[in-house]
């Protein structure tokens, strides 16, 4: 389907659909792309994430989790060695093992299935606005971060299987899909935020500290118009570990609206990303101008310092 260009603020957000698939990666360090689908259940106290990746090299692996309160468990890790793919392989019928992503490359619509011990997961996704590319933002997409990210939510319905429990959902979920440098160590410390409720609203924001400046990309979903943020402001509650438990959200977009979010972090999941980063997935309940939803906050933080603070006690 083609988004309808009412749905944009400013028509300089559209993205061309050819970048919903694999792109050809130079010959440079650090280059990858990566894609992961997030689903939250907050009825449920369980969220879960695929995610994929593949370097210039063709070197590809994948990961999942699954988390939460309302699992009863310990979280479910799994990831996937990487191994060489074929250069042909695209995201169209993406496989690696048991796991399969099948994207439609035209922002609308996927189907995700993984297959393993530990657990079952198979949904399809069902874009509900148009895709958000930080290069559209006048600051454009910072180069240790990506060439570019792209962020967006959709309907997701499906099935998870862990041992004898079946869980069927439907609701929403949230996806991104980055390609180019990705240099973690360049980073300070970053709130990485989506959230839904229902199909009406969304919204998506990157709040990032890196070569001693603040930075903010990210998009409003509501009222069927989306709209880049103008102005962000967070606050957050921890525990002794620094790890989240609950946050506060007053953003401004550039067409003045107003929109408040609030979430109360029912799990949160330690996702090492590089040797001195982690980021902690801290899925919540929330409320998006006091409509009930679902989401998180990624937080990421070098681990030096979370092993220094964590040893000295939280100031």
């Amino acid at each position: 389907m083609a988004f309808d260009p009412a749905a944009l603020a400013r028509p300089a957000m559209a993205i061309d659909p050819v970048h919903d698939g694999r792109h050809a990666l130079p010959d440079l360090p650090l280059m990858r792309e990566s894609i992961p689908y997030c689903v939250v259940l907050p009825e449920h106290e369980i969220a879960l994430f695929t995610y994929t990746w593949v370097d210039k090299d063709g070197m590809a692996g994948a990961a999942m989790g699954i988390w939460g309160r309302g699992l009863g468990r310990a979280p479910i890790a799994v990831r996937l060695p990487d191994r060489k793919v074929p250069d042909t392989m695209g995201f169209d019928d993406w496989r690696i093992d048991d796991f399969t992503m099948r994207q439609d490359l035209s922002f609308n619509r996927a189907e995700i299935s993984w297959r393993s011990e530990e657990a079952e997961i198979a949904f399809t996704y069902e874009a509900f606005h148009p895709p958000y590319a930080y290069s559209t933002h006048k600051d454009g997409c910072p180069s240790y971060a990506a060439d570019d990210r792209i962020e967006q939510s959709g309907r997701v319905s499906g099935t998870l299987r862990i041992g004898t429990r079946t869980i069927d959902f439907t609701g929403s979920g949230h996806r991104d899909h980055s390609w180019g440098r990705r240099d973690w160590d360049a980073l300070h410390y970053y709130r990485w935020f989506q959230g839904q409720s229902g199909d009406a609203f969304s919204v998506h924001f990157w709040e990032f500290y890196a070569l001693g400046r603040r930075q903010v990309r990210g998009y409003v979903y509501k009222d069927a118009v989306m709209a880049e943020i103008a102005t962000l402001d967070v606050d957050w509650q921890g525990d002794s570990r620094l790890d989240q438990t609950a946050f506060q959200c007053d953003i401004v977009d550039e067409l003045g609206r107003a929109t408040r979010v609030e979430g109360d972090v029912f799990g949160v999941f330690p996702l090492p990303a590089a040797p001195n980063f982690v980021l902690n997935e801290g899925a919540a309940r929330l409320t998006i101008d006091g409509n009930p939803g679902g989401g998180w906050m990624e937080m990421g933080w070098p681990i030096s310092y979370l092993e220094h603070v964590r040893a000295a006690g939280v100031y």
